[in-house]
């Protein structure tokens, strides 16, 4: 009986099934370079975040520097002695020369009326009803 035998393929080749001592070496050698890139990676990506964090830290105190700058103006601007001045200069108005008392005899407007949850509460019924805690106490059986 006639058999075709089939070539021997190897899904590796040939240098990696049996390296020899030039390959090994170049393969370690190349493993140990890749290790010592790590911590240049690392220490390049802290370095980039650290600039990072301190570009953040300015824009932060720019702002808070331009805040404090309008708090000063609009303290300026509110200070009763700049207001006096605009309303003399820029209204034209006057100090009163005079000061007139007008009596109402009308009587003070009606209160306005509250819904019922936000009327303060009579002190004859909080007197009368007593607190929740002490309706828990009186059941306990205390000597």
């Amino acid at each position: 009986m006639a058999t075709i035998q089939k070539p021997d393929r190897h899904l590796l080749p040939e240098f990696l099934r049996s390296p020899s001592l030039p390959t090994l070496l170049i393969l370690c050698a190349l493993a140990i370079g890749a290790a010592a890139l790590l911590p240049l990676v690392q220490s390049s990506i802290a370095t980039t975040t650290n600039g990072n964090v301190h570009r953040l830290e300015q824009q932060r105190d720019d702002w808070q520097a331009r805040v404090q700058e309008r708090e000063v103006e609009v303290a300026t601007l509110a200070g009763l002695d700049r207001i006096e001045e605009v309303a003399k200069s820029d209204l034209k108005m006057v100090e009163p020369k005079g000061t007139l008392y007008i009596t109402v005899d009308a009587g003070p407007p009606d209160p306005p009326t509250l819904p019922h949850r936000f009327q303060p509460a009579d002190a004859e019924e909080s007197a009368s009803q007593p607190a929740f805690w002490e309706q828990i106490l009186d059941r306990l059986p205390l000597p």
